[in-house]
């Protein structure tokens, strides 16, 4: 069975179980663990998206699936004013009463657990800002629009043991080293689909592992 779509994931993660009775669980526990787990873990180019964004107040809503920023600029009269990123602390700093103009730079922050961007100087008229983001992936669903995603369908051991063994922390009786080769699995998975986004990155080119940018895998190996 081709392991591509949210009903076949479901299906193979019962069977490797061997639970028909975890339905509920499988959906709403073991899949969406995985998905924020990779979520915060990956940072591949099917995760970059670019956005823009309409400047006419002190705060706007960072976009729906928003997890960081990779650059930020307003373009004004045909020109490019990169935004600098800065503490919330240091922008209340600078902000100053009630100065404004052209924002020079931003800042992140939550209201009521709803993360926006804040700028400096606060706007003087209307702006377009330019952003370039990495975005969650689509959580999967029973609904067609969202039964696969990109990680499904090329990486689908990300999903499968990455679920394992999140139900093998739920369930009990499960051999500790079935549990470590899932782990092992799993993070062989995530491995691969960096892996693989380098080497596409760079054409095919021999790829050195960077040491200053990577997937934190180390709470997984202390397990």
């Amino acid at each position: 069975m081709a392991l591509n779509t949210y009903a076949a994931l479901k299906t193979a993660i019962a069977n490797w179980l061997n639970r028909s009775d975890l339905s509920d669980e499988i959906a709403d526990d073991f899949i969406k663990l995985t998905e924020a787990d990779f979520n915060s873990k990956l940072r591949i180019r099917q995760m970059e998206q670019i956005d823009t964004i309409t400047i006419d107040s002190e705060t706007e809503t960072v976009p729906t699936g928003f997890i960081s920023v990779r650059s930020f600029y307003i373009l004004s009269s045909s020109t490019k004013y990169p935004l600098e990123y800065i503490t919330p602390h240091n922008l209340f700093e600078i902000r100053g009463g009630s100065r404004s103009g052209r924002p020079r730079s931003y800042t992140i922050e939550a209201d009521n657990e709803t993360e926006q961007f804040r700028f400096g100087p606060s706007p003087d008229t209307t702006y377009t800002g330019y952003l370039s983001y990495y975005k969650n992936f689509e959580s999967l669903s029973s609904s067609s629009a969202n039964s696969s995603n990109y990680i499904l369908s090329n990486h689908p051991g990300i999903y499968l043991y990455g679920s394992l063994y999140h139900a093998s922390n739920f369930i009990g009786g499960i051999d500790p080293e079935q549990k470590q080769n899932w782990l092992q699995m799993y993070i062989a998975a995530l491995e691969r689909c960096e892996n693989n986004d380098k080497q596409d990155n760079y054409g095919g080119a021999p790829v050195t592992q960077r040491t200053d940018v990577q997937t934190d895998l180390s709470f997984y190996r202390r397990k």
